[in-house]
């Protein structure tokens, strides 16, 4: 059995969007910011 079947065809995709995302929030708050993300249904 193939581990990335058991996570989703797009579990790669949907990981490297969340990092993404997490990284954008810190840059922001570096920059003196408060983040709330209100994430799309």
């Amino acid at each position: 059995m193939n581990s990335s079947t058991d996570l989703g065809a797009d579990w790669l995709a949907r990981r490297n969007d969340e990092a993404h995302a997490r990284r954008l929030v810190a840059q922001l708050e570096r920059l003196g910011h408060t983040v709330v993300l209100d994430p799309a249904a």
